[in-house]
């Protein structure tokens, strides 16, 4: 049985919702109160992703995909159910995309992109092969080594001499413009918003109690992390090079040199980005196949592994002709996109809603039949 525990899904959803978000550094546009536009997006992602969680406990035995056509009907919820394959197919090309800019201008320079993601995705196609459960036993043991790789890595930029705490000092000096700028919408999608597709992977959760915990506690711990990542690139760079940077994480860690011994730790950093960013591809490509399959109601999904793993690749190595548009399209456009607003906030809340209404009528019917 390819199932998972909660502790687990508490590792998947960690490195999911921080994925390429600590790459990128989402925020900088709020300057030095980008770890606070991180902190609001955390409190209003989460209750986002109780949103998604509420859904399927509201829709027991069914996948989240399987909620559309149970409560909007056939000839409505089939149509909406096919947009999410399609979008989380798109978003796991982005991901590609993200490898194919970050590890060849790093520590692979003059490394054909097409090797890289060659190697990056038969990774991937091999994994979902394997299952949800294998990624899963991954997940808890490789998340402490992460942590425990990130706890260094602070201790070793502090003892660099390098953090200036005035750097995140006034707060608020340009007002919340800048903030709300941030955190709607693309604070909001970015890592929080996106969990949409782990709720694909939540009935392998066996026991299935307390998901929407687990869930909750997975979004505040993710929040925290960036926002102290943030925070600490601003300390170490300052407002203006912070916000210039196209990796601030990595560059932070660029910053480590202590007593002229301990540097360029670069490729380490490059080395989890790369796990980070393979979690949340295998997620996306797991949501895609499992809702191809639950749409299709074909037993085995094996067979629908390399077809969505070479779109994949396909939508990566053609996705942006560089990093520049690649990062001006996930930040202007697609945040803004109708669909892309509907699947992530207006279709869940009206599903709850419908969700709710019929489980209310029907413990109401069924307190009627007891009374009769």
């Amino acid at each position: 049985m390819d199932t998972i525990s909660r502790h687990q899904l508490l590792a998947i959803s960690i490195i999911y919702q921080i994925g390429t978000t600590i790459i990128f550094g989402f925020a900088a546009g709020a300057g030095r109160d980008s770890w606070l536009a991180v902190l609001i997006s955390m409190l209003l992602g989460t209750a986002l992703v109780w949103v998604y969680a509420s859904i399927t406990e509201l829709n027991p035995g069914l996948t989240y995909i399987e909620c559309y056509p149970q409560q909007f009907g056939k000839w409505i919820g089939t149509p909406i159910a096919w947009l999410h394959p399609l979008l989380f197919l798109y978003i796991a090309g982005r991901i590609v995309a993200d490898i194919k800019d970050l590890v060849p201008s790093t520590i692979l320079p003059g490394t054909p992109s097409w090797v890289i993601l060659v190697v990056f995705i038969g990774v991937i196609a091999y994994g979902l092969v394997l299952g949800i459960s294998v990624m899963g036993k991954l997940a808890e043991i490789i998340l402490p080594l992460l942590f425990f790789i990130y706890l260094i890595e602070v201790i070793l930029i502090i003892s660099s001499g390098v953090v200036e705490l005035g750097n995140l000092f006034p707060l608020l000096d340009k007002g919340w413009g800048r903030i709300w700028k941030v955190v709607w919408p693309l604070g909001i999608i970015q890592s929080y918003g996106e969990s949409l597709a782990l709720a694909l992977v939540w009935t392998s959760v066996k026991p299935r109690q307390r998901i929407r915990k687990t869930m909750v506690v997975s979004t505040m711990i993710a929040g925290t992390f960036i926002a102290f990542t943030d925070a600490m690139a601003v300390a170490v760079f300052g407002e203006e090079i912070f916000k210039r940077a196209t990796y601030p994480m990595y560059a932070l860690i660029q910053a480590i040199s202590v007593a002229d011994f301990i540097a360029q730790l670069d490729a380490t950093g490059v080395l989890y980005f790369c796990f980070m960013a393979f979690v949340k591809t295998f997620i996306y490509l797991f949501a895609t196949i499992r809702c191809i399959q639950k749409l299709t109601r074909i037993r085995s999904n094996r067979v629908f592994i390399v077809p969505v793993v070479i779109i994949a690749f396909l939508l990566g190595i053609s996705m942006a002709p560089n990093v520049v548009v690649h990062i001006a399209v996930v930040e202007e456009v697609i945040p803004h996109d109708p669909i892309y607003l509907s699947l992530m906030f207006v279709l869940p809340m009206l599903l709850l809603l419908v969700s709710w209404m019929r489980r209310k009528r029907k413990a109401k019917s069924a307190d009627e039949e007891k009374l009769a």
